[in-house]
């Protein structure tokens, strides 16, 4: 008989992913750990190199600053055709900065709540020691706040751009890789802050839909972007569109017209 996780209860679900979990860090992350510390020096300046990849700065000030752009330009525009363009683009920035922002943010509250000590403490420590509410960067280990922030970005590049989902999520699997490579973080830190990252954005989405923002419910069930030529330009799966030619309607023109 085959047992499927959504056939589990609640309650098993919770005791079997907690037995993964102490699982991985009991067992993979000190074999992990081991291993990463025996990687020759080249590699890991390589993985120091590009781990900063995963901060959040350069994808929340960009955004934060776009969105007030695009907000004054609506502004600017009221009465004239581009105006709705610029609501739609406020909104996918907007879509973007909360799904990052929140996604680092419950991050870098659960790392401090939880406490877990970083591989520097392994060999007078382990890799099980945990000092609830420490606010100490030295126990802010569980989970990895860069690989949260790399996930929900390629997680918001995939919702919106679907044919770019593979390459977003292998450049950020390198990216969050990287953090337990150089041994700032055990490797369940960076799968848990993965799974984070990946989670929140959808739930992001969700709220949106709920306010027809950029997002609404497609009539065969799901979710997907407002705008027929917003989809088609994107390259959405049954769209139901072609792509604009060239000096025809601006994509994101169509979004907010009435009746889509």
């Amino acid at each position: 008989m085959t047992v499927r996780l959504r056939d589990l209860t609640i309650l098993e679900q919770v005791v079997l992913a907690a037995s993964l979990l102490a699982f991985g860090m009991l067992v993979v992350d000190p074999l992990v750990l081991e291993a990463c510390r025996a990687l020759p020096d080249g590699v890991r300046a390589f993985f120091k190199r590009i781990t900063d990849i995963g901060k959040s700065n350069w994808m929340l000030i960009p955004a934060g600053a776009a969105i007030a752009l695009a907000l004054v330009l609506r502004r600017r525009h009221l009465g004239f055709r581009n105006a709705p363009s610029y609501g739609l683009i406020a909104s996918t920035i907007g879509f973007a900065f909360v799904s990052i922002g929140g996604a680092g943010l419950t991050a870098n509250m659960a790392k401090n709540i939880i406490g877990r000590a970083r591989p520097k403490l392994f060999d007078e420590a382990g890799a099980f020691d945990f000092k609830l509410f420490a606010f100490d960067p030295d126990f802010a280990s569980f989970p990895s706040g860069h690989a949260t922030n790399i996930f929900a970005f390629a997680t918001v590049i995939a919702i919106l751009w679907p044919k770019a989902r593979v390459l977003i999520y292998v450049f950020a699997a390198w990216i969050a890789a990287s953090r337990f490579l150089i041994g700032q973080h055990y490797f369940t830190d960076v799968v848990v802050g993965a799974m984070l990252g990946t989670a929140i954005p959808y739930l992001v989405r969700d709220r949106f839909a709920v306010r027809r923002l950029l997002f609404e419910r497609a009539r065969g069930g799901g979710y997907r972007l407002r705008g027929e030529r917003t989809r088609a330009w994107l390259g959405w799966p049954q769209s139901g569109g072609s792509r604009p030619k060239e000096g025809g309607t601006a994509p994101f023109s169509g979004l907010l017209q009435p009746g889509e």
